[in-house]
């Protein structure tokens, strides 16, 4: 298994984009946060399938 990359609370957002999933680590809590790369399209026909209670 691969180690996750390792952030802080104050890394700057756009660095997260470098990897699909990272560890962020708080001084009381941990989070795992993935990201997921979309087209525009694949963004938009995603939300048109949402449902409008959402």
């Amino acid at each position: 298994m691969q180690a996750l990359e390792k952030v802080t609370p104050g890394t700057k957002v756009f660095k997260l984009f470098a990897h699909e999933k990272l560890i962020c680590e708080g001084k009381e809590e941990v989070f795992i946060i993935s990201i997921q790369r979309m087209s525009r399209e694949e963004y938009e026909r995603r939300l048109k399938q949402r449902p409008a209670d959402q």
